[in-house]
């Protein structure tokens, strides 16, 4: 699978210290198992955080710190709330990488004419939405812009903008400083994986009053 758009080195860097939203995560790490190249520099580094990281002095603790353990044991924790009921994993016809297979989601809904979304659960991430969306072969989404970070790495399918062509494995930064229109390329429908941090902002009357419908 040859690929043109891969994770920025700054992406990789906050993936592999942990920094990255568990929704944004989950995009890197779907398309580390599509990208041998990038899942082996992702090994490298590693390895190379591991090695800074044992030439680390080690920090000296407070004295009072195990005391202070114990007494924490002691305390009495509040009752957990019951987790909502779990939503089943459907099958959306076609085959997830393995970071996301096993997802619970809400199954495909309409957001426009020729495009569906669907929600994956991230249940462990309250600030960023992980969804799927699916767009018709020749079909132009809406100019829009963002109000935080959205990876989309690409499934099925292709689409191009502003910043270049995005095919199967390929995945597009955008920011609060962006704003780009995804054209659908070719004859298949495109499907997409995308962590969205905020909310779109679209530029035309009809994306504005369809994005609170949809709660994207």
């Amino acid at each position: 699978m040859t690929m043109s758009r891969h994770p920025s080195p700054e992406l990789m860097a906050r993936y592999v210290a942990g920094t990255l939203s568990p929704a944004a995560a989950l995009v890197v790490e779907s398309h580390l198992a599509l990208c041998d190249d990038c899942a082996a520099s992702h090994r490298d580094m590693l390895a190379v955080a591991g090695v800074l990281l044992e030439r680390q002095s080690p920090s000296e603790l407070d004295a009072r710190l195990f005391e202070r353990t114990l007494a924490r044991l002691d305390e009495k924790r509040p009752v957990a709330a019951p987790s909502p009921a779990r939503r089943p994993a459907r099958d959306l016809g076609i085959r997830l990488p393995a970071p996301i297979a096993d997802r619970a989601t809400s199954g495909w809904r309409w957001m426009g004419p020729g495009m569906a979304y669907a929600r994956l659960d991230v249940p462990e991430d309250r600030t960023t939405q992980l969804v799927l969306l699916k767009i018709a072969a020749n079909r132009r989404m809406p100019t829009h812009g963002h109000s935080g970070e959205e990876l989309t790495l690409v499934l099925q399918g292709a689409f191009e903008d502003e910043h270049g062509r995005c095919a199967v494995g390929d995945l597009a930064e955008e920011d609060d400083d962006t704003h780009h229109t995804p054209v659908v390329t070719g004859e298949e429908t495109c499907i997409c994986l995308a962590s969205i941090e905020g909310r779109l902002r679209p530029h035309g009357l009809i994306g504005r009053l369809v994005s609170p419908l949809i709660g994207l």
